[in-house]
């Protein structure tokens, strides 16, 4: 997409999120009002007692559809970073790549991924359909891209946090997972990741159940 386009987007997407919360706060006061008027006027509780439920059912509508919004405009977000866009979206988008790269992100994502190793390497059971196979072959690049997200003294460029999340979470697009068509190879994926991380200097990481130092370099 051109900058003009992502620019559009994020627009149509801000609007539709003010306009889901305004709904949303709309119809929740005006069932708090009609859950008052249910003990106060005894005479019409039962049109205020179906007004307040309708109200409520629709101010939680509401709600939920303002949260896909605001995953639509995450991924909005992510794509801008992948492009490269960055002066595209202002404070927002340096506040979202600002958040990827945080510790506490570079952590969970890490532990994510190293748990799906685990449970594919020991076969526990799991929630989600793993291509264990094919993790079992790359445990020890999986492991070492763990080890250099978690190195916080080692910076490393939001798009591939980007790439990364969808690597643990998007279970119709990625190689992690068994389920789905067309999918890239998770080799090459877990190369386009440390590609994306940006440049690092050669370090010494050590897989679990391992002595054998893997050596990584940008």
């Amino acid at each position: 997409m051109a900058p003009s386009e992502f620019t559009h987007a994020l627009a149509v997407v801000d609007e539709r999120l003010r306009t889901a919360y305004t709904v949303a706060l709309s119809l929740l006061v005006f069932a708090a009002g009609a859950f008052v008027a249910v003990f106060a006027v005894h005479g019409a509780a039962g049109l205020a007692g179906t007004s307040a439920v309708l109200a409520m059912i629709g101010g939680l509508g509401a709600i939920v559809a303002s949260r896909m919004l605001v995953w639509k405009r995450t991924e909005i977000y992510d794509e801008i970073i992948l492009s490269g866009f960055r002066h595209v979206g202002g404070a927002a988008i340096a506040r979202h790549a600002a958040d990827l790269i945080s510790p506490a992100r570079r952590r969970m994502f890490a532990n994510t991924l190293e748990r799906f190793v685990e449970v594919a390497v020991s076969n526990q059971l799991s929630s989600v359909p793993l291509d264990r196979h094919r993790v079992r072959e790359l445990e020890p690049q999986m492991r070492g891209l763990c080890a250099r997200v978690r190195a916080l003294d080692v910076g490393v460029d939001p798009a591939g946090m980007v790439l990364l999340r969808r690597l643990i979470t998007d279970g119709a697009t990625s190689p992690l997972f068994s389920v789905g068509d067309d999918k890239p190879d998770l080799e090459h994926e877990l190369e386009r990741i440390h590609q994306q991380l940006g440049s690092m200097p050669v370090i010494q990481l050590f897989p679990a159940a391992t002595t054998e130092p893997l050596r990584l370099a940008a």
